[in-house]
């Protein structure tokens, strides 16, 4: 196949939620060179369509359908539409997440518990379950959680995003493990801190902005597109071994 070989998807279809903006538009811009064609998934339609014109622009071939990933019924829809214009589904990418606030745990609103719990955990459940049939019709399928150092080591003011990150990260390992008789591989992506509008109360704010960068080896926050080329290589052939592993892309945070 060769080595630039390996990278390719051509003819594969992936779905990418969260893909409007950040790491998900990143992902899904990535994936479209690579040769796949793409479903946009997002709740904001207007950047779902100008994302679908600029892979176009680029030679990719994307679609998109408007829906919020935790509500059953919008998902429904969505891989209904899947099923009926290709028959199966070879990529599933859950990235859409939230992180509302970066506050102590006692300030907690009860709303931001369950809007996180909703968006990074269900959100999460419906695309897997929803997508099985599709991904095991493609005899050869990969499903890659976005979920975060934070899913791997505790972190201060976002323990309650933790709590669902670390959800998602031992939740990757048991459907790994389950999967993997139907030839579907399953991965976790872990970013540290990316640049993207979710980080972006943090990296303009100096203070908070230092204290974070001490702690980061590379000395700088991730880029989305970062954070896109392994997840190329996680659905790539060249990972065609590689299933309930977490990839770490954060600069060295966990390093030490």
């Amino acid at each position: 196949m060769g080595v630039e070989g390996v990278f390719r998807l051509d003819g594969q279809i992936a779905l990418v939620t969260g893909a409007s903006r950040g790491i998900g538009k990143a992902i899904s811009m990535i994936l479209a060179l690579a040769g796949a064609k793409v479903v946009l998934v997002s709740r904001k339609e207007a950047l779902l369509a100008r994302l679908q014109k600029d892979i176009r622009s680029e030679g990719g071939e994307a679609y998109y359908r408007v829906a919020n990933v935790a509500e059953e019924e919008s998902m429904e829809g969505v891989f209904r539409w899947v099923e009926e214009e290709f028959g199966c589904l070879h990529i599933l990418v859950n990235n859409a997440g939230v992180s509302p606030h970066y506050l102590p745990f006692h300030e907690t609103a009860k709303k931001d518990w369950e809007k996180m719990m909703a968006v990074n955990l269900k959100g999460v459940f419906f695309g897997c379950y929803m997508a099985f049939p599709l991904l095991r019709a493609a005899d050869g399928a990969s499903v890659v959680n976005v979920s975060s150092i934070g899913g791997l080591v505790g972190l201060p003011r976002v323990a309650v995003y933790t709590a669902t990150k670390g959800a998602l990260t031992i939740f990757t390992k048991s459907l790994a493990a389950e999967w993997a008789r139907y030839r579907i591989r399953v991965n976790a992506l872990c970013p540290g801190f990316i640049e993207t509008d979710m980080t972006s109360g943090l990296s303009s704010n100096e203070k908070l902005k230092r204290e974070l960068l001490v702690r980061v080896p590379m000395e700088r926050f991730g880029k989305p597109e970062e954070v896109a080329y392994a997840t190329l290589f996680m659905v790539s052939p060249a990972a065609s071994y590689m299933t309930g592993h977490c990839l770490v892309v954060d600069g060295g945070w966990t390093a030490w």
